[in-house]
């Protein structure tokens, strides 16, 4: 029996969306260090108690900028954190060279502006130098860009958060590494 590539390709799909999906039946306790999921944006936290349908975290004072509601998550919004010194982007099942990612090297974002702080761009790119990454592809940053509508553009989207690897801010640097 032949099988059409386009039933192969959703198949190898759904395997390769397994671990996403197992994510968010994990079960974590109380103290547990965490990553919660808002946009492709990770705020690193600690659960604090299980409820219903997911669980109550709590954020340090320097996280942020939260984009979403900071009290309820979702399970499915909940990811383990263990921070690793190098993170390999794995594409097309390893036909295409992993680009890897490591603990100290400098990364180029590009983020949309808001006109209320940037009027006269719609985007503005930006240099910050990687201080973790967590296993599961997201990295915390440190700017290094000196442009005053650098650093408001960068407190407001990032912060102190973690951003995953794949987020469109980071189109920029994935092509550059694949080059």
């Amino acid at each position: 029996m032949k099988i059409p590539h386009s039933a192969m390709l959703k198949l190898a799909l759904v395997f390769a969306y397994q671990p996403c999906i197992a994510a968010g039946n994990l079960a974590f306790e109380p103290g547990d260090p965490v990553l919660a999921n808002c946009h492709e944006i990770y705020t690193k936290g600690v659960v604090k108690a299980k409820v219903d349908d997911g669980y109550t975290l709590h954020f340090p004072k320097n996280s942020g900028p939260l984009r979403c509601p900071p009290f309820r998550w979702h399970s499915e919004f909940v990811l383990p954190f263990e921070s690793v010194p190098e993170y390999r982007l794995k594409f097309l099942g390893g036909f295409k060279k992993d680009i890897v990612f490591k603990t100290g090297e400098t990364v180029a974002f590009r983020l949309d502006t808001d006109k209320r702080v940037v009027s006269n761009r719609a985007t503005i790119d930006i240099d910050a130098r990687i201080i973790d990454i967590s296993s599961n592809g997201a990295i915390a940053v440190e700017l290094l860009s000196t442009a005053p509508e650098a650093a408001a553009t960068f407190w407001q989207w990032v912060g102190g958060n973690y951003v995953d690897l794949r987020h469109k801010a980071l189109e920029m640097e994935r092509k550059k590494r694949s080059d």
